[in-house]
């Protein structure tokens, strides 16, 4: 489990309020969203990005490479447990000699 510390100043994130809150008003079961719970929302996400980019990058240090690919991503996802519900988001990589032979 990567831990990692709060960045930025209070009050602000990094990602835009607007889409966020245009991606909250897609769920019809939402009403009305005020501006504390956007922030929350828009800072838990924030959050949830941070850790997942940490654990797919400490997978890519166990190859030896600096460079972070799909397959670290599909790893994170695939072996940590908190992050099953993204196995079917981000599947893992199958190459194209498995899947003709899977045919």
């Amino acid at each position: 489990m990567v831990r990692f510390e709060a960045q930025g100043t209070p009050g602000s994130s990094t990602l835009p309020a607007a889409r966020v809150r245009r991606i909250i008003k897609e769920d019809k079961d939402i009403f009305a969203c005020g501006s504390d719970s956007l922030y929350l929302i828009t800072r838990a996400t924030e959050f949830f990005i941070d850790s997942l980019v940490r654990e797919g990058y400490e997978f890519s240090r166990l190859e030896k490479r600096k460079t972070m690919q799909y397959k670290d991503m599909a790893k994170a996802a695939q072996s940590i447990e908190q992050y099953d519900f993204l196995g079917d988001i981000i599947p893992p990589n199958i190459s194209l000699k498995n899947t003709k032979n899977k045919q």
